[in-house]
């Protein structure tokens, strides 16, 4: 309907008053105007039209019918034009300025009840914030005030009461929570919080507000007190607790509302409108800027422009102000936009209208002036466009201009930012100067200016808050402008509006400002009717409140908080620790203890989560009671009022804590009945539960007491435990009860934790505390007491003391004996003290100095004669024999309850009387012994001692006479062990006592006896079926201990439930043995018999892989677990997809090209691949149908993310650019540019806000996902980056580079986090399981490696890939991690079975490099800390001093001279470093090359060395003139001419260099002479060997071995070997053995390839391939033959396995026997035999056929007998 049509409705006519239609007529005239002379402009300027087609449109939806012609158009311009009159001088009505208006509030009595409001408003307001209290008068908006002197009282009282201010602040937050609770929100209700919101703190103000925007938002009919009660909330608010999200959210509810009724009745809309232009104010002042122009700022122009049909002038005047005041608030759009948009860009003057609200009137009166002056230039433009019929006045305007510039345009007027300086001044009190604005204002005849200023005249002349003489000022002054002023009120609106406000003030209750207004309006017509009203109500605040009902409820309520505050003191008293140490945890019983995170940040966490409960286990003396004491001061610290409330509860001293828990505890702080049903109902706490295991619980708390259950407490439970007290199933005592009775299982509401052993900043911490403790130096008697610095020295010096120390008790066990230690040995670091000699030392020491104290005591008759009775026989020994006793009985009798209750009356003819009885040499033993006794329980001082004791009591190492002792309990000798035995060890199964275990590990390193006898055990099982027990834990005890079963003849043993994880097996036999249930994970069973063997159960720790046709460039699993997705490069062959339950394909999308990527939609239903061809395909994964092809890229694409809605897509490649598509329609939504190499991969943030990138150029980028725009940049300087992972939580970002490194970053600071370090070679995968706890990660470097995601630490590493790994990715389960790699295999790892609760005792050590000694008697290894270890050759003992170098990081090579006297060192700062290998002291230095020394050897002789470097440069050194040195080739060409090996000969003679262009190199090493240079083959030469002779070379190329006889011109035969990646160009290895019979090479497919030179008549050289080792899980680091032993040699690779091999040769088969190694890491079951074994899981038949084929396959061509590769 056209505006026209719209006023001639006779409808309308009929429901207004002939006079409102004549006023009404003339603003919709003025409306018409405008909108025709925009037509008009329109259809003369095309390029006008341009400019504005933006803002026109809100007025387009009220075009007329009929144009308005120009001369119309000029005709009302110059008609609306006032006649040119002089100024009239300022009438000063208000003589002076006033304070700002405020209501005095008397201040209650310190401390007293406070009864209303507007007090406990003031109260809460002069509460300190930040450290200093508010000043109530910068509140401009506040209407509440005290006296000063009453004020400064009250606030030297508050400073002095900490709980009054909490209670204060209490009130507050309470009458948040109960406004929030009332569903119908009354007027005097929202006045009370009107008032107490913008005293609150952030957070509480900001809930009011928010539960005050959802009522308003959430009512039906509209509610003008809520709307003005929001409105006064947002103008009061202080400035740091409103967020402009906030102002937008309100101004868009506002909006929608008013967009809803603005076809109703004016009086809704007036009311919407007057707060829609007030918060546009506030946004104005606090510089709202992202107020969007499409959501926002059209849609509302929109609605305020159609606002001028209205037939209400009050209604229409709301609409123009708030329209002005929307141009205030900038959208979204740039400058030029804007520009072209509204056909201006000026905007000087407006700056110094900015300064307004600091109420300095000349600044505001001169900016005003420039800004008239400014925009009026823009008038006068426009003008000239609409053909010259407009002209501006100039002062003053009328009404049509006035609408024109509100709704034309959307140009910014002068008028409103002079009315927003006028309230500025008014609420400042400064009247006098209000009034000089209001006559010297260049807008001032501007009829809007003048609405404007009479609304504020009369908002004050109505406000009670003002004093009354003020009020009658200003009815006054509405009367001169009236009267008096020719320029004021020369539009008829403008005085109708004047009449109608003093109109509402003479209806005023107040009667001295009613009978004011009554007069004046009688005094200007007679005739007046004094009923003429506003229709709405003419205020700016919502009335003081009369009563205080929320306040009122809230009072009603105990103070809870009172006496919660003081427990909070008492407890902060009480739970103050003056030692503490920050405790590690790992996340369970199985983990690693390396894998750790600070306790305390975990139980954080714990705290913010949805779970439940969190158990915190630990072993005696691990601090579990100490962390709880911590915890729960941490909590009160942190305590506020309303919040959670922290509970310690000390579990033994509760009577049945598995009834009313909770209220007991409280009672017992003295809460009454009601505080503790106020708290049941209303309030959350925070359970620390101590010392379950000593309550002597078996149930369930947390369901016994319903906690958590509708209608029960709303708790957090920490709870602790001791690990030994727990079974298998533990996890039933403490895991919750789901709300829900269908729900599934409560795992997610649990949590636990196991306090791991001190690291080693934890132990020098320790160390520093007890050197300062006073009882310290009672150790040392008469000696002077250690320093913090002497003790870290003795356990350094001392081998592996500090490994021993997991916990405060066995730290406090190791410096208690390391005095009586030292003392009693000279040279420290011949000392190798075990866990359990540790406490053998320290129960000798406790027993002695108990004795000692005994004898000096007084002791009646019956006791000293017991005493010297104990003396005769060993003291010691008899009170060792009483504790083995002891602990045998408890395990017998109590299951290993460690708490032994015994009252005598009761317990006098039971077991316990033994050990607790009066009898006078039992009394004395119990009082020597290290016991507690807490009332009638007795207890060890630790766990570990009864562990200790009874593990004493399997293995005896001193027998004592055991005639003085009458007991029921046997006691087991070591001899003891045979068919039939009742003795512990066949009775008890030890796999569930871990410590136990590890004490009977160390007894087996002590004793090589006790080892036999376990053997013995294992062999009697073979036919003694009562030995099974004894029998499983003896090889489990063996296998712990690093005993190797190499070759052992271990047929029919029966070991069921074993665990042998990381056992070494070799060659063994085991035909018909029993394994059932047996853990093989990460075992060593290379060419084991596993015939007829019973394997049910049985677990190898991984799952068989998927065989692809090509080669697999990424895998991804479904969210929701069901699929697995194959990317792969072959022909033919896109995307295959698993159904995981059966790993059978379901699916195989066919692409026409490589296939490089994928990404699962978040429904599981749709898959997304990407190409190399740069084509995006979207694929339904039930169909396999093709729904969708997204082009745009120019190169391959690397990297897919689905975002967590499902709407987008992003992808990134080659073409240096991320781009983003919509997943339904397939549109390119944004190209995101910035990064300058390839983009390799692209990331959704967990929450889907945000992008990451990262690529080629080193950088990591972020984006805004809904934008587009660029966020911040890392440039972590780690090389170009190739996969990246978010955490779960969002919290961090992992990134893998192509320098073999990992990192993590901080998202909130993007400063790094923990790095990986492992990898040799890109990192092109990485994955966050679903936890967040773990992260694996790929590389080229075949391997796939498991990290602790919180420390960066490594887990474990998983090998079998044999070729490059692209990806990985956890199930969402996070059991599994599949990985996808060129060797054309998925493999799947599980990523919980190969962990074992027992850890191995490697007595061994890894190493990276080894070589051996000249007399083959010893062999050198060095690890990754650069650790030398000196040992014996056919143990790997070690056999002399090791030393660490001191500086490893820079060592970029080494070599061992041939005597093993001195080692040296290439640097990465070009100087080699010699070193004396029996001291480690530093030799000297080699200085010549300028860049990094890449490889060095010595000669036979061990004088010379000869080393190269990255630039190519050969030097040869002389060891007896270190100085002189002497460059064999100089280098400085590209990668081609780089040295690749070098080499002396056997003989010393000669020194031969080859490099990768073909060149081979002979030196005279002793002349430096060149001997010979040849270039002999077209292939790259990667290394080389001697012949023992001296005489053969045997150059290692990409296909073959060359054998050049030194004598002829070119090699003279050919080994055939499979062809290499010209990218594996490093780490090979060639090598004669000492006998010349054999030769050995490796390379990068991790294979010791032999060669056997057979003996033939006439023909010295006839080379056979003879066997293919396939075995190694890492690139093979060193290979040596050993010089007294031909036929044996030693390897070591990345993992640090070393290895020694002894090769043989019967009728031309060569077989390799493996002699001992170390440091196995994952499975090998390379030649294992298992036909005929019963119970074998077709899953794991499947497995064991799959790494028993690969080798087989890939040696085929050599014609070889070759070894299966893993």
């Amino acid at each position: 309907m056209s505006t026209e049509s719209h006023l001639t409705s006779p409808q309308e006519n009929k429901s207004v008053s002939s006079k409102h239609v004549r006023k009404r007529d003339k603003i919709f005239n003025i409306f018409r105007s405008s909108s025709s002379e925009s037509k008009v402009k329109q259809s003369q300027s095309p390029k006008a039209t341009f400019h504005h087609s933006s803002t026109i449109s809100a007025d387009q939806s009220i075009d007329i019918d009929h144009a308005v012609s120009t001369t119309e158009v000029k005709s009302l311009a110059s008609n609306a034009q006032p006649s040119a009159q002089p100024s009239k001088s300022p009438v000063i009505v208000f003589s002076q300025d006033v304070n700002p208006p405020a209501v005095l509030i008397t201040l209650p009595e310190f401390g007293s009840r406070i009864d209303t409001t507007p007090q406990l408003a003031v109260c809460i307001g002069l509460l300190p914030k930040n450290g200093h209290p508010i000043n109530q008068e910068e509140h401009s908006s506040q209407v509440l005030s005290s006296g000063t002197a009453s004020k400064l009282a009250w606030i030297q009282s508050m400073k002095q009461d900490p709980v009054e201010q909490e209670r204060l602040r209490w009130l507050g937050a309470r009458m948040v929570d109960e406004y929030a609770k009332d569903a119908s929100k009354d007027s005097t209700e929202i006045a009370e919080m009107v008032l107490i919101g913008p005293m609150l703190d952030n957070e509480h103000f900001r809930r009011l507000l928010s539960c005050t925007i959802t009522a308003f938002d959430q009512a039906v009919l509209l509610d003008v007190d809520l709307l003005q009660g929001l409105v006064q909330l947002v103008q009061s608010a202080p400035s740091e607790a409103l967020l402009p999200d906030d102002l937008v959210k309100i101004l868009r509810v506002l909006r929608v509302r008013l967009q809803d009724t603005h076809q109703q009745s004016s009086v809704h809309p007036f009311h919407l409108t007057l707060a829609v232009s007030r918060l546009l104010d506030v946004m104005a002042e606090h510089k709202v800027k992202d107020l969007d122009r499409v959501e926002e700022h059209e849609p509302l122009s929109g609605v305020l422009s159609g606002l001028k049909t209205s037939s209400d002038p009050y209604l229409m005047y709301q609409a123009c102000y708030a329209f002005q005041a929307l141009q205030y608030v900038p959208n979204n759009e740039s400058p030029l936009q804007a520009v072209l948009r509204h056909s201006t860009g000026i905007v000087d003057g407006l700056i110094k209208v900015s300064v307004v609200f600091k109420l300095d009137l000349g600044a505001v009166l001169e900016g005003l002036g420039k800004l008239q002056e400014a925009l009026g230039d823009v008038v006068q433009v426009a003008g000239s466009i609409y053909g010259g019929s407009c002209s501006l006045m100039e002062s003053g305007r009328g009404v049509l201009e006035s609408m024109k510039e509100g709704f034309g345009s959307g140009q910014k007027r002068p008028w409103y930012t002079a009315i927003r300086a006028a309230y500025a001044l008014a609420q400042a009190g400064q009247l006098n100067d209000l009034n000089t604005l209001i006559y010297e204002a260049p807008c001032r005849r501007d009829p809007l200016f003048q609405w404007g200023i009479c609304q504020l005249i009369g908002e004050i002349a109505s406000d009670s808050i003002w004093d009354t003489s003020v009020r009658l000022q200003a009815i006054d002054l509405l009367g001169e402008l009236y009267r008096n002023d020719p320029l004021w009120g020369q539009d008829e609106s403008v005085r109708t509006w004047m009449l109608n406000i003093i109109g509402q003030l003479g209806a005023l209750t107040h009667q001295t400002v009613g009978d004011h207004a009554l007069v004046l309006i009688k005094d200007f017509d007679p005739d007046q009717d004094t009923t003429i009203r506003l229709p709405y109500p003419l205020r700016n605040r919502l009335p003081l409140p009369a009563s205080s009902p929320t306040l009122a409820r809230v009072q009603n309520i105990p103070p809870l908080e009172y006496d919660l505050h003081k427990l909070k003191v008492l407890r902060l008293e009480q739970s103050h620790l003056s030692l503490y140490i920050q405790p590690f945890a790992k996340a369970s019983l199985r983990a690693k203890d390396d894998v750790t995170f600070p306790l305390l940040e975990k139980v954080q966490e714990f705290l913010n989560s949805e779970r439940q409960v969190m158990l915190i286990l630990g072993d005696s003396g691990s601090g579990k009671s100490t962390f709880n004491r911590h915890l729960e001061h941490r909590l009160w610290t942190d305590y506020k009022q309303g919040g959670p409330i922290p509970l310690f509860i000390n579990l033994p001293a509760i009577d049945r804590p598995d009834q009313d828990l909770i209220a007991k505890q409280l009672r017992a702080n003295n809460f009454n009945e009601d505080q503790i049903q106020e708290i049941k109902q209303h309030r959350q706490l925070i359970l620390i539960c101590d010392g379950y295991d000593e309550s002597q619980q078996l149930v369930n708390l947390h369901r016994t007491n319903m906690l958590n259950q509708p209608g029960q407490w709303n708790t957090k439970m920490v709870i602790s435990c001791r690990t030994q007290f727990l079974g298998l199933t533990y996890l039933d005592r403490f895991k919750p009860q789901p709300t829900d009775r269908y729900a599934s299982a409560s795992q997610d509401l649990f949590q636990e934790a196991v306090i791991a052993p001190f690291s080693k900043d934890q132990i020098e911490n320790y160390v520093e505390l007890y050197a300062q403790d006073p009882q310290t130096s009672l150790l040392f008697r008469n000696q002077a007491a250690w320093s913090a610095k002497e003790y870290m020295d003795k356990l350094t010096t001392i081998s592996n003391v500090k490994d021993l120390v997991k916990n405060p008790f066995l730290l406090s066990l190791a410096l208690k004996a390391l005095p009586r230690l030292v003392a009693s040995n000279e040279d420290l670091s011949s000392i190798r003290v075990t866990r359990v000699g540790l406490y053998d030392m320290f129960v000798d020491q406790w027993l002695e100095t108990n004795r000692l104290r005994l004898q000096t005591s007084t002791l009646d008759k019956e006791e000293l004669k017991a005493f010297n009775s104990l003396v005769d026989d060993d003291f010691i020994g008899c009170g060792i024999d009483y504790l083995q006793r002891l602990s045998a009985a408890i395990f017998q009798e109590q299951d290993g309850n460690h708490v032994v209750q015994y009252i005598h009356r009761h317990d006098k003819d039971s077991w316990k009387a033994t050990f607790f009885g009066s009898d006078p040499e039992i009394k004395l033993l119990r009082d020597a012994s290290p016991l507690m006794r807490t009332g009638n329980q007795y207890r060890f001082v630790h766990r570990t001692m009864l562990e200790y004791f009874f593990s004493r009591v399997i293995y005896n190492p001193a027998k004592v006479d055991e005639q003085d002792f009458e007991s029921s309990i046997e006691i087991t000798s070591p001899t003891s062990f045979s068919p039939g035995t009742n003795g512990l060890l066949y009775q008890r199964r030890l796999l569930e006592e871990p410590s136990i275990i590890q004490f009977l590990c160390d007894r087996v390193s002590q004793d090589p006896n006790f080892g036999e006898q376990l053997r013995a055990v294992i062999d009697q099982s073979k036919t003694d079926s009562s030995a099974t027990i004894a029998a499983t834990n003896a090889i489990t005890i063996l296998v712990k201990a690093g005993v190797t079963f190499h070759g052992a003849d271990l047929r029919g043993i029966k070991i069921p439930g074993a665990d042998l994880s990381y056992g070494q097996f070799d060659s063994a036999q085991l035909q018909g043995a029993d394994l059932t249930n047996v853990n093989l994970s990460g075992s060593w069973l290379r060419q084991a018999d596993l015939s007829h063997a019973q394997l049910e159960g049985v677990q190898f720790g991984e799952l068989p892989h998927l065989r692809e046709e090509g080669e697999v460039q990424a895998c991804a699993y479904s969210p929701d677990g069901r699929l697995l997705g194959v990317a792969l490069h072959g022909d033919g062959f896109g995307i295959a997809i698993y159904d995981i339950s059966t790993w059978q394909p379901i699916h195989l999308a066919t692409a026409s090209e490589i296939v490089r990527c994928l990404a699962f939609s978040p429904d599981s239903q749709r898959i997304v691949s990407g190409a190399h061809k740069g084509v995006v395909r979207l694929w339904d994964c039930t169909s396999g149908k093709e729904l969708l092809v997204m082009e745009g890229y120019t190169g391959t694409i690397c990297s897919l993310s689905y975002s967590p809605c499902g709407n987008r897509i992003a992808s990134a490649g080659y073409d240096n650019a991320v781009r983003v598509w919509d997943s339904e329609t397939g549109v390119c939504v944004f190209v995101l540019e910035g990064h300058t190499g390839w983009v390799m991969s692209v990331r959704f943030s967990p929450n889907g806000h945000q992008l990451v990138s990262g690529g080629h150029d080193g950088t990591i980028r972020f984006w805004d996902s809904e934008t587009g725009e660029p966020g911040n940049t890392l440039s972590p300087l780690l090389g170009g980056i190739y996969s990246l992972a978010y955490s779960p939580d969002g919290r961090w970002i992992a990134s893998g580079h192509n320098n073999g490194n990992a990192r993590l970053w901080d998202m909130a600071s993007g400063s790094p986090g923990p790095a990986l370090q492992g990898h040799t070679d890109w990192v092109t995968g990485i994955a966050f399981s679903p936890n967040g706890q773990s992260i694996a990660t790929v590389s080229l470097d075949r391997r796939v490696m498991l990290w602790d995601a919180s420390t960066g630490d490594f887990i474990y590493v998983f090998n079998g890939h044999s070729d490059n790994v692209w990806d990985v990715a956890f199930s969402p389960n996070g059991f599994t991690i599949a990985s996808g790699s060129d060797d054309g295999t998925v493999r799947l790892w599980e990523v919980n079975s190969s962990r074992s609760s027992i850890a191995i005792q490697d007595q061994i050590g890894g190493a990276f490099h080894v070589a051996y000694f000249s007399d083959g008697l010893s062999v050198l290894t060095m690890d990754r800390h650069c650790l030398v270890r000196q040992r014996d050759a056919k143990t790997g003992a070690p056999v002399s001093v090791s030393f660490q170098f001191s500086n490893p990081e820079s060592i970029g090579c080494l070599a061992f001279s041939a005597d093993g006297d001195q080692i040296a060192t290439g640097c990465e700062d070009g100087s080699v470093r010699l070193w004396d290998l029996s001291s480690g002291a530093t030799g000297p230095v080699l200085e010549g090359h300028s860049i990094k020394v890449c490889d060095l050897v010595y000669s036979t002789c061990g004088r010379r060395i000869a080393s190269y470097d990255a630039d190519g440069f050969v030097r040869l050194w002389d060891l007896r003139d270190a100085e002189q040195h002497c460059v064999l080739i100089e280098g400085g060409g590209g990668d081609i001419d780089r040295i690749s090996d070098l080499k002396f000969s056997p003989t010393g003679h000669q020194l031969a260099i080859c490099s990768k262009n073909e060149i081979v190199w002979l030196f005279d090493p002793r002349t430096k002479a060149l001997l010979t240079s040849k270039k002999l083959l077209n292939e790259r030469i990667l290394a080389f060997g001697y012949s023992p002779n001296s005489q053969q070379l045997a150059l290692r190329t990409q296909t073959s071995i060359a054998l050049w006889d030194l004598q002829s011109d070119e090699p003279h035969s050919y080994l055939k070997m499979p062809p290499i990646n010209p990218q594996d160009v490093s780490g090979h290895i060639v090598t004669y053995s000492p006998c010349g019979q054999f030769l050995a090479t490796t390379g990068a497919d991790y294979i010791v390839h032999l060669w056997h030179r057979r003996s033939v008549e006439g023909d010295t050289d006839n080379w056979t391939y003879a066997y293919a080792l396939c075995v190694f899980s890492a690139n093979l680091i060193s290979l040596s033959w050993n010089p007294a032993v031909p036929t044996e040699f030693i390897t070591s690779n990345g993992d640090e396995c070393v290895q020694v091999w002894r090769v043989s040769s019967n009728d031309g088969t060569v077989a390799v026997k493996l002699l001992w190694g170390t440091n196995p890491r994952s499975l090998c079951t390379a030649g294992m035999v298992f036909e005929d074994a019963t119970g074998l899981s077709p899953t794991h038949q499947k497995l064991l056929a799959q790494r028993s084929s690969v080798i087989r396959q890939k040696c085929a061509s050599l014609d070889a007998g070759s070894e299966e590769k893993e």
